[in-house]
Order: structure tokens, then sequence, then C-alpha cells
């Protein structure tokens, strides 16, 4: 599928998970998308005798995650990595932040026409690299970007999913409608 910008990036912490379900909290609005590269990681293996390849074989690893957003609020930067954000406002960073795993789902164009959108089931962040640096005569931006690895979920080894809400084969249109209000699952069905 041809795809051209980003828009809509969402995510909600996963609260629990075990191998029979994962259970994601309330689905918020991540930041203005800037970027959101996925790169799958893939081992592969062959077995050679008599002068040939007798058997190929893979296996994926985790797959690389970067995210870069125009800016991340506070409380979005500490549900993400972690974070402490204290009463009286203040954020801090701390020897004891613990990344939660997330969902990060989001919407981009489709050249055919209509929107994909995406979910990642499984995220771990880890802390973004800051760079500040003195105005120079042509403006430039810096703007967050974190990296991390995605997982398969613990439960049913799902990764991530997508569709096209042009897609005719997709049963029920109804879900692109809630795809921003919860994780959606490859088993959703609407709630009455």
């Amino acid at each position: 599928m041809a795809i051209k910008g980003l828009k809509n990036l969402h995510y909600a912490i996963i609260t629990a998970e075990s191998d029979t379900e994962t259970t994601y909290s309330e689905v918020k609005p991540l930041g203005p998308a800037i970027a959101f590269n996925i790169q799958p990681s893939i081992n592969r293996a062959n077995l050679r005798a008599d002068d040939q390849v007798l058997f190929s074989d893979t296996s994926k690893g985790p797959i690389a995650v970067t995210l870069n957003t125009a800016y991340l609020d506070k409380q979005v930067e500490a549900d993400l990595l972690g974070k402490t954000v204290h009463a009286n406002g203040l954020s801090s960073d701390n020897v004891n932040d613990d990344a939660p795993y997330v969902a990060i789902g989001g919407q981009a164009e489709d050249a055919r026409g209509g929107a994909e959108f995406f979910w990642i089931y499984r995220v771990k962040f880890a802390p973004a690299e800051e760079n500040k640096e003195t105005k120079q005569e042509t403006p430039t931006y810096q703007t967050p970007n974190l990296t991390g690895e995605a997982i398969p979920r613990m439960h049913d080894g799902e990764e991530k999913l997508k569709a096209w809400d042009g897609d005719s084969t997709i049963t029920d249109k109804s879900v692109f409608d809630k795809w921003f209000t919860e994780v959606i699952d490859k088993n959703w069905v609407p709630t009455v």
C-alpha cells in the first residue's frame, strides 16, 4: 500500500497482561505526528550440505520503533517513559523511572484514497535523546525523538493491526469510528 502523511497518533498503556488477555487503559492523543517508523528485524539461517543450500529459515526479532512528534505534553511523556509529574506541576527524570508497555495507533493517507489505520500492540520506549542548539540565521527545530522496541503480545502473539477504510471486505465500517476510542483487536465487534 502506498501511503502518505501521518496524523492522529494515539496511545494506551497496558495495565495488565497475562497468557490469556491484554488490558489497555483509556486511549489518549499522543501529540502532533512528524514520523513513526517501524523496522522489523528478521534473522535468517541457511543449512548447507552437498555444496548447496538445502534449507532456509527465518525468525522474527523485536521491531525497532522510532517516534518523532512536534512536542510531547509532560503527562504524555510521563506516561510513555514512566516519569513523574509532581503535584507542583514539575516533571522529573529519576533513576527508578520504568517505561510501561503501550499500544500506539495512528492514521496515514492512502494513495488510493481514504486512509490506513494502524495499532502497534506492545511497545516499550526508552528516554529520548535531547538536543538543544542556539538560534542561527536559518531557524531549526529540535523535536522529541523516542526509540523503542515492539514485541508480540503475551496472550496471542499479535504485533500490529492495520486496515484501509476503502477495503470492501471489512464487514463493519464503524470500526473506523472507534479506532481512537479503544485499541482495536483482530476480533473487534461493535458494542451496543
